[in-house]
């Protein structure tokens, strides 16, 4: 009974039921030859190609992928086939057969289409034949330059021996020259001790000496303001006008004197005694300075913009600030005096001024007068020592900072200086 089925299957499948399909075409003969000669040209050519495709991947076991040749070769035979099954079917009509045929193309050909849409994306990240050829330059470029090196190599290898020969000597000769340099070194380490201990004692005798101007110096010279005064007071009218005058120069001197010592004292110390740094909050320290120095009502003090918070001796913040504003007051001319203290912040550092419309600075005394015991006042007053802005350079510069200044005669004058930001809080 299967046997029966089988068979009815295969005489439907090639099945003569159906009109041949030449009987289209009327079996004109040149209509009939032009479709043979057609579908066997294809056919042929269709089959050659796979025969080419496969002789190309079996020499060029390199290429990439390989399944995807052997998917055309089966697409296109198939599709051959199909053509081959026109010629047959234009005088046996088995059409079942050509159909089948023609689906097992179908099939192949859309398994082909699917199975080459991922490889797309690889293939055209293939590297083109100009990226291959100048992959392929390079290459030769680096084997010349390899080979070059490679010479090189040999001949620094011939050199090596007498290299190394005579690195010997001159090891040998560099050896015996450490050795006087270590002895020599040895006596050098043992000076810089001597001298250490040297400029130990020279700090030690400046500490002292330091003592003896602040105490053995000033002590006469505060007894000779007080004879002076008791002077001018008891013996009043034993002193006409001149005589008056020259005891009032005396005391003059004695306080310019007095003066010029406790700034000197205080520019030494400036950089030897080290205080603690803390947090210094300049708004604040401005104000208690401006307390201090008790400015005449015709003057006015303004900060202009908030101040920083930063980290340093706040005792020698003091003595800037207070060097500053004593000058721009001593120096006021105006019936207003007004001075301003202003902050601007730049990348790395904050530059602080203090501006007055005081009787100015001409500009060929912009570096003077901040060299010790130089100054632009009269020599009569008494209160001024050459020595506060030199401190408040030194101070400055002690930290990495700079100062100047920017004037105009008459017009007033404002001076700058940095602190690096590396120490704000």
């Amino acid at each position: 009974m299967g046997g029966m089925q089988v068979e009815d299957f295969f005489n439907s499948f090639l099945s003569d039921n159906f009109i041949p399909h030449g009987h289209c075409y009327l079996w004109q003969p040149g209509l009939v030859w032009l479709h043979i000669l057609s579908d066997s040209i294809i056919a042929f050519s269709y089959y050659s190609i796979p025969l080419m495709l496969v002789y190309f991947v079996r020499k060029r076991q390199d290429i990439p992928f390989k399944n995807i040749f052997i998917l055309f070769s089966a697409f296109i035979i198939s599709c051959g086939t199909t053509h081959l099954t026109e010629i047959f079917t234009l005088w046996h009509p088995y059409y079942w057969l050509s159909g089948s045929i023609k689906a097992l193309t179908a099939i192949i050909s859309f398994y082909t289409s699917l199975t080459l849409i991922p490889l797309v994306p690889q293939a055209l990240a293939l590297p083109s034949p100009a990226q291959l050829e100048a992959a392929n330059q390079a290459l030769q470029v680096e084997i010349t330059e390899r080979k070059l090196v490679e010479n090189e190599l040999r001949q620094y290898k011939e050199r090596l021996e007498e290299l190394v020969e005579q690195r010997t000597v001159e090891l040998a000769t560099a050896n015996k020259q450490l050795q006087m340099e270590i002895v020599q070194r040895q006596k050098s380490q043992e000076r810089m001790g001597e001298l250490l201990q040297q400029l130990k004692n020279t700090n030690q005798e400046l500490n002292d000496f330091a003592h003896i101007v602040s105490h053995d110096l000033k002590a006469p010279l505060r007894g000779v303001g007080l004879l002076s005064e008791w002077l001018l007071n008891d013996y009043a009218d034993k002193f006409d006008a001149e005589g008056k005058d020259l005891v009032n120069r005396l005391i003059s001197r004695v306080n310019k004197l007095q003066n010029l010592i406790d700034g000197i004292l205080e520019y030494s110390r400036v950089g030897r005694l080290r205080e603690d740094k803390r947090e210094v909050n300049l708004n604040v320290l401005i104000r208690d300075v401006i307390e201090t120095l008790e400015a005449s009502k015709n003057i006015q003090i303004e900060i202009t913009k908030p101040l920083p918070i930063i980290y340093w001796e706040k005792t020698k913040l003091e003595q800037v600030f207070q060097n500053l504003l004593s000058n721009a007051i001593k120096f006021l001319d105006k019936p207003q005096g007004k001075i301003l203290v202003d902050c601007t912040e730049k990348d790395d550092y904050w530059q602080i001024s203090v501006a007055d419309n005081g009787i100015g600075i001409e500009e060929k005394y912009f570096t003077k007068i901040f060299q010790i015991f130089q100054k632009l006042s009269s020599t009569e007053d008494s209160t001024s020592t050459g020595i506060g802005l030199s401190i408040v350079k030194k101070i400055v510069e002690m930290y990495g900072g700079s100062i100047w200044v920017e004037s105009e005669f008459h017009q007033g004058s404002t001076f700058f200086f940095t602190i690096k930001k590396t120490l704000q809080i």
